[in-house]
């Protein structure tokens, strides 16, 4: 059976010809389908194992910069700064002359960890006992002559098994690492 032939010279493809239908049957739709569905499955999974570690670097990144900004707000407006911590989260208190209260600026909230995360305080390479009921404890003073508490402040989360430290020396230089896997 021969091709038929254009006006130019050209041979026509049988395809073009009504009558004749061609398509994918019913088992490659079912296989790009089975295919299609196997690679999204794996691409959300991979991508959900490290939102833990993301979310702990985004928390790392914003409590080291809230701290630089308590830092810089503490010897601008003279003022006298702390954070209380504890196992789930932090606050920041001022200091009015005679104690520590809740800061009253809206910026400086409460801020809560998540369930899956932990809290670890060193303050002179001593382990601080972080107490969640009653009234908050000033554990890193931030003060307006610009002298700040040493620290070393590990948030693990337990879900991702890993965990980010923030470093706090003397002179208010505040260092956030990256998230680091737990053994």
């Amino acid at each position: 059976m021969r091709l038929p032939i254009s006006v130019t010279g050209t041979s026509i493809p049988r395809s073009l010809f009504p009558g004749s239908v061609q398509g994918f049957t019913l088992w490659e739709i079912l296989v790009v389908v089975i295919i299609v569905t196997i690679s999204v499955s794996a691409i959300l999974f991979s991508t959900s194992l490290t939102r833990g570690s993301d979310d702990l670097k985004i928390l790392g990144s914003d409590l080291s910069k809230t701290m630089r900004l308590l830092y810089q707000e503490a010897i601008f407006e003279n003022k006298n700064y702390a954070i209380s911590i504890n196992h789930q989260g932090f606050q920041v208190l001022e200091y009015d002359g005679q104690d520590w209260a809740e800061s009253s600026q809206s910026f400086f909230r409460k801020v809560k960890l998540n369930e899956s995360q932990k809290s670890r305080l060193l303050i002179e390479d001593l382990v601080v006992e972080l107490i969640d009921q009653g009234d908050p404890v000033p554990h890193i003073l931030i003060l307006s002559s610009g002298e700040m508490t040493p620290f070393e402040w590990e948030i693990l989360d337990t879900d991702a098994n890993t965990s980010i430290t923030i470093f706090g020396d003397f002179l208010g230089n505040i260092l956030a690492t990256d998230p680091v896997p737990q053994s």
